[in-house]
């Protein structure tokens, strides 16, 4: 009887393991060859090549010092929008593989924007220190933060639609060329619209993506995202309703963000000229939103649900003030502040070296130098950001909400928080 219990229950064990197997499309007996990387399943080289270029990814910036030295100097020296070299290639292969062998990288925090896969929380829950497992684990998780550059061991996820994506590429790499060829001839300025490159830069049907069935006629995309004169199937982010808050949030997150957006192929063309897929590490990477448009948004769906009338009493007044607070003055504004600080930094120091000598910023003199001009560039800076905020503001609410006590409150919190 007893033999017959536990007969049973690894007969249970063993098809509760097979189960488990079959829903996770794994292999039961793979081998460290089978967890490895092959080319095959490199999906898209260039954008991963660009997202561990990419300071600000946090899972990047785990993995990127990792690299051999080789290797990081075959990322740097990618222009980000090319065909990657097969030197390339085989040195994150190699590099890759050698990570899922070298230990645990799983950290929490560096994984909060990521959604984990079921097979990637599984494991995770196992807490494998070594061998088959751990490679297991570091290859789940390397294909949550790239899924559309790294392919999973499940089976469904190496199944994805790429119909035209190379001819999208070469579109993008056009309209690239076209926007440096537009920004030479204005003064370093970016047109209103796509179309605005037609036909002096670019040939109009290179804005048609061939996964676009509509054409690129008007409504696809966001709304008052529509080009105004011709089909276009791409979303500009830089156009006249989007680009004072694209001008700050460039600021803010620097020139990798998008300034073409493909949304069919999920493919994104940087201000900087790079193409990147989107994907989980960044917000920046897949949302077109920022806490400004975010406020938009409540706005709207306020008026919607109340009606025009409530934002005029004193519980929508309220209202406003507090979504202002929370996601402009505690969220927006001392991002755009520390964005603010870097930029202007990384544009004064090589200045203040090349006139005064390579080791000058080392020396208290040299210190108190910089501080001084700061103090100086950040006086000019802030004063046409606050301007720009403001602006942006009375937009979205309207002059008279400025006038009322809420309004001055906003105003009053904005000026102390640019201050500082």
């Amino acid at each position: 009887m007893l033999k017959t219990i536990g007969r049973s229950k690894s007969i249970t064990l063993l098809l509760a393991i097979l189960l488990m197997a079959m829903h996770l499309h794994l292999p039961l007996h793979a081998d460290a060859n089978q967890l490895r990387f092959d080319s095959d399943a490199i999906k898209d080289l260039g954008s991963l090549a660009v997202k561990l270029q990419d300071p600000r990814a946090a899972v990047s910036q785990s993995i990127t010092p990792k690299l051999s030295d080789e290797t990081q100097q075959l990322l740097t020296g990618y222009d980000g929008i090319s065909t990657p070299s097969p030197a390339l290639q085989k040195a994150l292969l190699t590099d890759l593989n050698q990570l899922l062998q070298t230990g645990g990288f799983y950290d929490a925090q560096l994984f909060t924007d990521i959604e984990l896969s079921e097979e990637t929380q599984a494991l995770i829950t196992q807490n494998p220190q070594n061998g088959d497992a751990l490679m297991r684990l570091n290859r789940s998780l390397l294909a949550d933060a790239y899924p559309h550059e790294l392919a999973s061991l499940s089976a469904e996820k190496r199944v994805e639609d790429l119909k035209g994506l190379e001819t999208c590429r070469e579109n993008l790499r056009q309209i690239k060329l076209a926007l440096e060829n537009y920004r030479a001839a204005n003064a370093d300025r970016d047109p209103k619209w796509l179309s605005e490159l037609s036909p002096e830069y670019l040939d109009q049907k290179v804005l048609c993506c061939p996964a676009d069935v509509t054409q690129g006629k008007p409504g696809v995309l966001t709304e008052g995202a529509e080009d105004p004169a011709l089909p276009c199937s791409y979303l500009y982010a830089f156009r006249p309703s989007n680009k004072a808050i694209q001008e700050m949030l460039r600021i803010r997150e620097g020139d990798m963000i998008a300034i073409v957006r493909c949304e069919h192929h999920l493919l994104n063309l940087s201000i900087n000229g790079k193409l990147y897929r989107n994907g989980p590490q960044r917000i920046i990477y897949t949302n077109n939103k920022t806490e400004l448009t975010q406020l938009a948004d409540f706005l709207h769906d306020l008026r919607t649900q109340q009606g025009e009338a409530f934002s005029e009493t004193q519980e929508g007044k309220e209202k406003i003030k507090q979504a202002i607070e929370t996601l402009v003055l505690k969220q927006f504004v001392p991002k755009l502040l520390d964005g603010l600080a870097e930029k202007a930094l990384a544009e004064v120091k090589p200045q203040l070296e090349a006139q005064l000598g390579k080791g000058i910023l080392k020396t208290p003199q040299g210190q108190g130098i910089l501080a001084q001009i700061m103090v100086q560039v950040n006086d000019q800076m802030l004063g046409h950001i606050e301007k720009k905020l403001r602006t942006q503001l009375e937009l979205y609410l309207g002059e008279e909400f400025f006038k009322t006590q809420e309004g001055q409150d906003i105003l009053e919190q904005l000026s102390v928080l640019i201050s500082l």
